[in-house]
């Protein structure tokens, strides 16, 4: 009887044995994403087929290839690498892009290996992070918190945090020496700072760099860079100018005010990268001067009275006539009209300009601006008020007779007067 009894406890035993192997069998996920179809290995893991396991699940990354499957006994399986666990399914460890903050990591892609990381727990996601300092750490992580869309996104398939972040990170052309001339698309970088602007800088068609002015290393140029060989724009894919270009055609012109025939317009030869292309249209004094943009030493602006336009030709309009305005108790040098180019000017498009003389004050301005009765003296020439027309932009600048209005600022009912009847018509 005793011996029946061990018998039944040696079968029972195996049995309870042969049970709980079976209990510790897991399922692992079993795929090479050198042989997998449609890249699920890396990508969708979940739809491979899994293989029975009585020690451990494990993913492991090594060289740009991926294996899942079961980790034989006594094998090595340690992180960065590989990731091993215990649970049912539990290998789907996906891979991620790891760059923490440095200048490229605003731009790294799937086919740069080198950034590839294995996440060390099953459950963590992709995450791009935009940091305080305008760069990008790319990570394994938790899935980004809500109202953070505009610094941190998150991505749960292998690989997903690639390309481009944030997608409005200015794109520049970057590139250096002879193939730098003329750019193509395999040139184009996100810049490392999210305000970065785009540059162009060089002294040859052989020797240009392009780039971003957020770049920390080689030949660059800053934002507020005020090196005349810098060219400095604001816009994606904005630096692309050659060395040279045409600048197109312009009228080219002195002593020109009256409408000019397009016909007649002259090459502006070749323009540098650090060259404004277009027409300008100057007015000084009476004169009008027009020509090319890339000929302009002083540049284009309202401080020296200058229009400029893009198109070939197109500085052919009439230019802006102009009159003096201003009366001698309200503006500084109106009554002697010695700096012509420091008074305030308004458009007169009837081309008449009057400057004369009503209770001993020097009033200038548009002809058809005038009171009827200014008009009327002016036109009869009565004399006490040396009054005259002109005919040219900016004419009404000759000096009045006699000191200047010094004793009549008291007088306020004259002044009102004159001040109501040079800007009202009566």
């Amino acid at each position: 009887m005793r011996e029946y009894n061990l018998c039944v406890i040696v079968i029972a035993a195996l049995i309870v044995t042969q049970v709980d192997r079976t209990l510790a069998t897991l399922q692992c996920y079993s795929c090479n994403s050198t042989i997998s179809e449609s890249g699920s290995c890396l990508m969708s893991p979940s739809t491979e087929n899994t293989i029975s396991c009585e020690t451990q699940c494990y993913t492991q990354f090594n060289a740009g290839n991926l294996t899942r499957g079961c980790l034989e006994s006594e094998a090595s399986c340690t992180l960065p690498s590989c990731s091993s666990c215990t649970a049912d399914k539990c290998n789907t460890n996906v891979v991620c892009q790891e760059c923490l903050g440095l200048e490229e990591c605003a731009t790294t892609n799937v086919t740069t290996t080198g950034y590839n990381a294995l996440c060390p727990e099953n459950g963590q996601v992709c995450v791009n992070q935009l940091n305080e300092n305008k760069t990008v750490t790319r990570q394994c992580g938790v899935a980004c918190a809500a109202g953070t869309e505009s610094t941190c996104s998150s991505c749960t398939e292998s690989l997903c945090n690639v390309g481009l972040y944030p997608k409005n990170r200015r794109q520049c052309y970057t590139c250096s020496g002879a193939e730098c001339n003329a750019v193509t698309s395999t040139s184009v970088a996100g810049c490392s700072q999210v305000d970065a602007g785009c540059f162009t800088t060089g002294t040859s068609t052989s020797n240009m760099t392009r780039g971003c002015t957020s770049a920390t290393t080689g030949t660059k140029c800053a934002a507020d860079s005020s090196d005349p060989s810098c060219l400095v724009c604001n816009s994606d894919f904005c630096n692309s100018l050659a060395y040279q270009r045409d600048a197109g055609s312009c009228i080219i012109c002195e002593n020109c005010a009256p409408q000019q025939v397009a016909t007649e317009a002259k090459s502006c030869g070749e323009a540098q990268y650090n060259q404004t292309v277009g027409c300008y249209t100057m007015t000084s004094g009476t004169n009008v001067i027009r020509g090319c943009l890339n000929a302009l030493e002083a540049g284009c602006s309202t401080t020296n009275s200058c229009t400029s336009c893009s198109e070939n030709a197109c500085n052919v309009a009439a230019s802006e006539f102009k009159c003096i305005e201003c009366i001698s108790n309200e503006v500084s040098g109106c009554w002697s009209a010695s700096d012509p180019a420091t008074l305030p000017a308004v458009s007169c498009p009837n081309g008449t300009c009057f400057s004369g003389v009503w209770n001993e004050l020097g009033v200038r301005g548009c002809f058809t601006s005038a009171s009827h009765l200014m008009q009327y003296q002016c036109t009869a020439k009565v004399e006490p008020h040396q009054c005259i027309t002109c005919t040219e932009s900016l004419c009404n600048k000759v000096a009045f007779n006699g000191a200047g209005p010094l004793g009549q600022v008291g007088v306020v009912g004259l002044l009102m007067g004159l001040v109501i009847a040079l800007r009202s018509a009566l």
